[in-house]
């Protein structure tokens, strides 16, 4: 699953997204929407994206907010709180 969530995400940014060509790897995805939690190596951050399954030529999509890991984790507590 992981590397068919990175081959999408590749082919969604254009070459003006913040992540556009930078290395990438799927760790977790939401079952009940399309955001997907990617590791950006190079950034050191965790990135949660709202995958479009479209190739996108905006610079904002697909929207994306980076996360060093003590974010990421109360973003999936206070997300978790709300469902």
């Amino acid at each position: 699953m992981s590397e068919n969530l990175n081959k999408e995400l590749t082919k969604e940014l254009s070459p003006s997204h913040q992540l556009y060509g930078k290395f990438a790897v799927a760790v977790a995805r939401r079952t009940d929407n399309d955001d997907v939690i990617f590791w950006i190596d190079e950034l050191n951050k965790y990135a949660v994206i709202h995958l479009t399954y479209s190739k996108e030529t905006s610079s904002e999509f697909p929207i994306t907010t980076l996360y060093t890991l003590s974010e990421l984790e109360k973003h999936c507590r206070n997300i978790s709180s709300i469902y």
